[in-house]
């Protein structure tokens, strides 16, 4: 649409500002729509070049033709050629419309001689173009709505990645910023950051690229529940994307939800018969379930035999993945797995099968492993001499090798290979290394298979002894089991001051808010295999807490709103210098870490309060071993309304934030010291009401002035 006040042929007046602002804006808003137009860019930039980019990847476009203006009609014209659908034709007083575009639906809106919406009709055409908008967003996803697309029926529109361009640096710049703390807090493993800043993505039109990239971030970290809940948000974004609905149905097999993963795979594949990660996806679920169904057999022959018996989830698997892979022959996972589980099948067969009448599906995978053995070989080896190629490949050759390998050594120098391009990820290592696991349960080539499964677990070894230097090769099995423990969030009231508006934590009650806490504590059993996480260390409860943990031996991650100097003087100075101290005191011991939240994720982004975003940055942290895995300590004391009191309305943020993820929560009430409190200073003065009426009725109906009135 034009900008700012224009004049038609016919000389009428449109103000174009004030009719985005007051028709189209609220109309796209009543839509479902978050309206944007190019004068609204705010990061600077090429301007031109940042609005042809909204234009091409905008899920919808609108274009004002009231009145015969160049620029629009360019615009409309780059819409028309690069996406086939998605756009809304409106105008406004006019009684032709030009003849190329005469025969495209044109919605017709009022404006008043002044050029402004006429209110006696803006309702109506709000609502018009809201339902024009909602209709033509809602229609077929094949709906052709570009002339031109109607035209050439032949013409395929580009994909949106093709469409991208790193000349709007305006419009991309909030994208290269948090792909850089992400990836930076990917190699630090801090899941809370990705959580919070991918949350914080303002620009919905990256919204989408953003959310596939923190989902796989969370993926390669073995975050399954986490990487879910992204990629159900990215649905929520584009509920097309098929790469969010593959990994959505992924993620729900890792976490055990077979049945609602296969009717996921399957619902794409209805769609997208030849798509070869969907149909690798599923051939990896009935691989599970036959590994699940022998697995846990301590006794080795019967463990074997079990898997011969339950081969026909084997035979399944290795049909699917097979499909997979005749699909696309440069997709090596589904072709490596089938030939994997096709020898498996085999060495089953040769000890169990019957020699006289075999299995006409083993006899078929007999007849077809050589020619997928060197079609496998042939591929892996030539994609491997590139010296970019990724983890997921060079293993791919390296558990190839397992199978075919002469001597113990090529495995070991293949493996050696993939691991340098592993960039010390535990979670490849650990998924490679479940791949041997299921060879040595079989018995399978056990010589070659065991020097995968050293070579991988020295890599861990080394991989976490780097993390911590205080571990040691020897305690590498405890430091993986500290995966497996709980998470413990607190958050509490700061100790009572003279400023504080409404009082939860007397001071002279320290000693049994700390024996609570500590108690608290003891009942949950918490040991050195759990974690803390406090949202601060003010002065009051949440030093306490870090304490009485550090006490226990248990590390404490603390996360603090402001820069610390800033921090001690709005949260721990108004207790006073012994608070100070004791600030000081925990934040330099061992077990602590404090993390401050501008330099680890940046300022808070206009109206964004830094104290909430803290609570949603800890929570964030938190959840890394799974909302199962985290109990929320809350000293507080269940206030009906939302308390004013920003350190009371913090613990009830904590509380509701923890609710919303289905999280435990275990409460700790003051209301009892408060109560009790207040009690000895009524029975004081009651005691002194014997010798003194004037007093007894102050009890009754003490005098205010009409302020406090």
């Amino acid at each position: 649409m034009p900008f700012g006040k224009k004049k038609g042929g016919d000389g009428a007046l449109y103000d174009f500002n004030i009719i985005y602002k007051t028709l189209i804006g609220p109309a796209l808003e009543e839509a479902g729509f978050e309206p944007f137009r190019a004068d609204e860019e705010t990061t600077s930039g090429d301007i031109l070049t940042d609005m042809f980019q909204e234009l091409l990847l905008a899920d919808l476009c609108i274009c004002d033709l009231s009145i015969d203006n160049a620029n629009v009609y360019y615009e409309l014209g780059i819409r028309h050629a690069f996406r086939k659908r998605g756009i809304v034709h409106i105008q406004a007083g006019r009684a032709y419309m030009p003849f190329d575009i005469f025969n495209v639906r044109t919605l017709p809106y009022h404006i008043t001689p002044e050029g402004v919406p006429d209110p006696n009709f803006i309702k109506a055409d709000i609502q018009a173009i809201a339902r024009m908008t909602r209709d033509t967003w809602a229609s077929d996803r094949d709906a052709v709505h570009s002339p031109i697309f109607n035209l050439l029926t032949g013409l395929k529109e580009p994909e949106r990645t093709d469409l991208r361009t790193p000349l709007a640096t305006g419009f991309w710049r909030e994208y290269n910023e948090w792909k850089e703390k992400v990836t930076i807090a990917q190699r630090q493993k801090r899941i809370g950051n990705i959580l919070l800043l991918t949350e914080e993505i303002q620009n919905p039109l990256i919204k989408e690229e953003a959310i596939g990239e923190a989902g796989k971030s969370l993926a390669d970290m073995g975050c399954n529940e986490l990487a879910l809940a992204q990629y159900r948000k990215g649905l929520q974004v584009n509920n097309r994307n098929l790469t969010f609905r593959r990994e959505e149905a992924f993620h729900l097999n890792r976490l055990g939800r077979t049945d609602e993963a296969i009717i996921k795979l399957e619902n794409i594949l209805r769609n997208f018969p030849n798509d070869s990660e969907s149909i690798s996806y599923l051939g990896r679920i009935y691989k599970q379930m036959w590994v699940d169904s022998w697995k846990t057999i301590k006794d080795k022959d019967k463990r074997i035999k079990s898997a011969f018996d339950s081969y026909h989830w084997l035979i399944k698997a290795v049909d699917i993945y097979m499909q997979g892979f005749q699909i696309d022959l440069n997709n090596y996972y589904p072709g490596v797995n089938a030939l994997t589980l096709c020898t498996i099948a085999l060495h089953l067969a040769d000890k169990f099968d019957d020699k006289k009448d075999p299995d006409p599906d083993i006899t078929r995978i007999r007849n077809n492993i050589i020619e997928l053995r060197g079609t496998l070989l042939f591929g892996l080896e030539a994609k491997t001499e590139d010296n970019k190629t990724d983890y997921w490949t060079l293993i791919s050759l390296a558990e190839l090798r397992v199978l075919t390998a002469e001597t113990t050594s090529s495995v070991a120098r293949a493996y050696r290979k993939a691991l340098t391009s592993s960039r010390r990820n535990v979670f490849f290592l650990k998924s490679s290394l479940a791949q041997l696991e299921i060879l040595k349960l079989i018995g399978l080539r056990n010589e070659f298979v065991q020097i995968g499964i050293d070579t991988i677990k020295d890599e861990i070894t080394r991989t976490i002894g780097e993390e911590n230097p205080e571990i040691t090769a020897k305690k590498s099995t405890s430091a993986t089991k500290k995966e497996d423990g709980r998470t413990f969030l607190f958050a509490g009231y700061m100790i009572d001051h003279p400023g504080k508006e409404k009082k939860n934590f007397p001071a002279d009650k320290e000693n049994e808010i700390r024996q609570e806490i500590s108690k608290k504590l003891q009942e949950l059993k918490i040991n050195a295999n759990d974690s803390a996480f406090v949202s601060g260390l003010s002065a009051g409860s949440e030093i306490i807490f870090a304490e009485v943990c550090a006490e226990m031996g248990i590390k404490v991650k603390a996360f603090l709103p402001l820069p610390e100097s800033a921090y001690i003087r709005q949260f721990v100075s108004l207790g006073g210098d012994d608070w100070v101290d004791r600030f000081y005191k925990i934040r330099n011991h061992s077990l602590v870490t404090e993390f401050y939240q501008v330099e680890n994720v940046g300022a808070p982004k206009a109206g964004n309060d830094p104290y909430e975003r803290n609570n949603r940055w800890t929570l964030y942290s938190a959840l890394g071993h799974g909302v199962d895995k985290v109990i929320l300590i809350a000293l507080w004391n269940s206030y009906g309304d939302k308390p004013k009191d920003r350190d009371a309305r913090l613990v009830l943020h904590m509380i509701e934030l923890m609710r919303e993820t289905g999280g435990a929560i275990e409460q700790i009430s003051t209301s009892k010291y408060i109560h009790k409190m207040i009690n000895n200073v009524l029975d004081s003065l009651m005691v002194d009401s014997a010798t003194s009426e004037t007093k007894r009725a102050y009890i009754k109906e003490p005098r205010l002035d009409k302020r406090k009135r």
